[in-house]
């Protein structure tokens, strides 16, 4: 016991003397819960959408321009493609992968091509065309990428190469984002049918009618789906039969869905954000915003960060109780434009005129890595998040 204190009270004089005056000059308490650690503006390019490996946070901007930033929110390059980012920015070991389409006149899309770029430089390792489409959602299996153009055609490629697995043609269209287990994809095709394909081949393997259009798509550890509807319907379809478990009623269409252990955490557009038991659709708690949901996140699966429509900042609610844990308060005219990232035990933000980085009660060290850094953190997680918390950030962090 003598040896443990001594362990942890040595690691924190470290941890003092590693933690530059000028951190802590950043760091603001916004409230008792959340501490703003860095700001980086993005200056007249306007923001898509961010991403995070652990290691470094990918921006994408308006013009298909990428900059990397270090942890402490410091360019690292910067690499213009020309047309615009169409897709979710994926950081896999071998590179980030992003689509970019040109811009095209009217309701028809541009052309789509997806790039891999080099983490450290930014400069391209592959360039492959895609299915004209506005839209394209991109997720790594393995060695593999699917990626799936809202157009109604989903194909698999080669991470490290850009060549093309398997390639398959589904619908006219797709109505809502993809949902993913770890061999399967699930999409919503606008005729108000589910499909699902296993990434490995491209086959389908399962075919589900839905009376109405398809808005949101999640699927539980046990294998069910779970769908949300433009009439504002949560249900749960277990695959063997065409009758739901259960089914919830709110008050407009659904935004999104997120399945959290045995919760569903569901955004509505009649302001609400519900938290449900997976197993019944009882419903634990449910909040109102000031306004519909445009962004919301799940924080470690003990948070949920939460944004309205012209809402100028940001609510992390507690999963456990609902109650308000933390504050992210804008300026008047800013506002989030892209769903916030969880990486290596910080909160990255973007708005459409900065890009942020947010800690729980405290600023990782971020410039920090190895052996010390995760001592560290194993030090001072408990004491904020207690051990259950701990448990859980420490897991993200070792991916």
């Amino acid at each position: 016991m003598l040896r443990m204190r001594f362990s942890k009270i040595f690691l924190l004089f470290i941890f003092a003397g590693c933690i530059s005056p000028s951190v802590f000059g950043q760091t603001k308490i916004s409230v008792a819960g959340l501490s703003r650690c860095w700001i980086y503006p993005t200056g007249k390019d306007l923001a898509r959408n961010l991403a995070s490996d652990g290691t470094r946070v990918f921006l994408g901007l308006s013009g298909a321009k990428v900059e990397a930033l270090s942890l402490d929110g410091k360019k690292v390059w910067s690499s213009e493609l020309g047309g615009d980012i169409t897709s979710n920015i994926l950081t896999l070991e071998s590179g980030i992968l992003l689509v970019t389409s040109t811009i095209a006149d009217g309701d028809k899309p541009g052309s789509s091509m997806i790039r891999s770029l080099s983490k450290e430089t930014g400069i391209t390792n592959w360039i492959l065309k895609l299915p004209n489409a506005k839209k394209h959602f991109l997720k790594n299996y393995d060695d593999a990428v699917a990626v799936v153009s809202i157009s109604g055609v989903i194909q698999s490629i080669d991470a490290k190469s850009g060549s093309v697995k398997w390639k398959r043609e589904i619908a006219n269209g797709f109505d809502a984002e993809p949902a993913y287990t770890l061999d399967k994809i699930l999409v919503a095709a606008t005729g108000k049918q589910i499909f699902g394909i296993f990434s490995g081949t491209g086959e389908i393997d399962s075919i589900q009618k839905v009376p109405f259009s398809v808005t949101a798509l999640a699927i539980t550890p046990t294998g069910d789906t779970i769908v949300g509807d433009n009439r504002g319907n949560i249900v749960s379809i277990n695959g063997t039969t065409t009758k739901p478990r259960w089914k919830f009623k709110s008050g407009g269409a659904i935004s999104a869905l997120s399945v959290i252990g045995e919760y569903v955490l569901a955004s509505s557009n009649d302001n609400f954000v519900y938290y449900i038991q997976s197993r019944n659709g009882n419903v634990e708690w449910k909040k109102r915003l000031s306004g519909r949901v445009s962004y919301i996140a799940n924080i470690l699966d003990l948070y949920a960060l939460s944004s309205g429509v012209d809402e100028n900042g940001a609510v992390l609610t507690d999963l456990s109780n609902a109650r308000v844990a933390g504050q992210i308060v804008l300026g008047e005219e800013e506002n989030l434009v892209s769903t916030p990232v969880v990486s290596n035990g910080n909160i990255f933000i973007l708005t459409n005129e900065a890009a942020y980085s947010y800690g729980l009660n405290l600023c990782a060290p971020n410039h920090m890595s190895g052996p010390l850094a995760l001592s560290i953190r194993r030090i001072f997680l408990p004491v904020v998040h207690g051990p259950l918390k701990s448990q859980r950030s420490l897991n993200l962090e070792r991916g």
